[in-house]
């Protein structure tokens, strides 16, 4: 490629009928040769969400090479269209350039080009704190906090929802606690996954309190202790709970 390049010319004859006459000196001359346009293309990588539209590039390709010629497309950085979660999401790169040993004799179409690729949910880690509680005959529990481990940023997105039960009903401390159906709620949740909608922690049961009433003491003669014997035979406990 250049411009005023020399021409070299050969071959030339002279004919008629007085050529003899004359002797021809070849003739020089110079003309331009201009870059030959090639076509890049690239395929780029896709990614898990990380708040960003950044990519990488996967492949990069050209067409209109002649023959052999040392010349590849390199370089540029790629970006997707928006940072959220999505299939066949359009990304473009930008500052596309040649090189090789050829890649003078060539010009890029545009320094840019369009491919599409996916960005999948990032994946976030609940956990939960439960309320102890007074033994009810049941093994429901309350969820006391729920958080989330791995979000991005400031991204708004939070654990919400899930019932909670004890292992079993009976009064014990630091019994198990799990916590199924939970799930992600805010305005950036569809980037997000759960690694799972269950989770466990442990809590309280302490027993019931009940009250006794009915009872009474029966009179006696006066013997000298403080002895005295009860009457049970209307005794009721309140605030039992019922059998579960």
């Amino acid at each position: 490629m250049g411009t005023a390049k020399t021409v070299t010319v050969s071959g030339l004859t002279l004919g008629g009928t007085a050529a003899a006459n004359y002797t021809l000196t070849q003739p020089a001359t110079t003309a331009n040769i201009t870059a030959a346009t090639l076509t890049g293309s690239i395929t780029a990588n896709n990614k898990t969400y990380d708040g960003t539209t950044a990519t990488t590039i996967a492949t990069r390709t050209l067409s209109g090479v002649i023959g052999s010629d040392n010349v590849s497309l390199s370089g540029g950085t790629a970006t997707f269209a928006d940072a959220n979660v999505g299939n066949g999401k359009t990304v473009t790169a930008t500052g596309l350039s040649l090189t090789g040993t050829a890649a003078g004799n060539y010009q890029l179409a545009s320094t840019s080009a369009t491919t599409t690729a996916n960005i999948t949910a990032a994946t976030l880690t609940g956990s939960i704190t439960a309320s102890n509680k007074t033994y009810d005959g049941t093994t429901a529990a309350a969820i006391g906090t729920r958080t989330l481990s791995g979000v991005i940023g400031s991204d708004d997105v939070s654990l919400t929802g899930g019932t909670a039960t004890f292992a079993n009903k009976n009064v014990g401390n630091a019994k198990t606690v799990t916590a199924t159906g939970l799930s992600l709620s805010g305005a950036t949740a569809g980037n997000y996954q759960l690694a799972s909608t269950s989770a466990t922690t442990t809590a309280n049961i302490t027993a019931k309190n009940l009250t006794v009433s009915g009872v009474t003491a029966n009179n006696r003669i006066y013997d000298g202790t403080t002895a005295a014997t009860l009457n049970v035979a209307s005794a009721t406990a309140g605030g039992r709970c019922k059998r579960g």
